[in-house]
């Protein structure tokens, strides 16, 4: 009995350690915006997908249920979301640098907007 009691400590102790390393583990970092639009839904797909490419997000780059974009580059995702029905585009971008990534947003939002 007194053996299962250390091994349910061990156990605790572990997911203890585990979730403290993991607090301790850098977090991808996020920057968002949205833009009020009056285009289509079909032209808000292409600025988006056109503002994406311009600034080199283009590897796997797809369009979603003609919805959303999304494409990659490099540690950087784009999530471009599209409601024209609602009136609004919606950018995110995430990875592993704050700052950069507010760049890579800024950049996508006004590519869409000159688009």
């Amino acid at each position: 009995m007194k053996q299962r009691g250390t091994f349910a400590m061990t156990a605790a102790a572990l997911a203890l350690a585990g979730s403290a390393a993991a607090a301790g583990a850098a977090a991808p970092s996020m920057s968002s915006a949205w833009l009020s639009i009056r285009v289509s839904q079909d032209e808000c797909i292409q600025k988006g997908t056109a503002a994406a490419r311009r600034h080199g997000f283009a590897s796997r780059l797809e369009v979603l249920a003609n919805a959303a974009i999304y494409a990659e580059r490099g540690d950087y995702t784009v999530l471009v979301r599209c409601a024209a029905e609602k009136g609004l585009v919606y950018f995110v971008v995430a990875g592993p640098e704050g700052p950069e990534c507010n760049r890579h947003m800024s950049g996508i939002r006004d590519a869409f907007q000159a688009g």
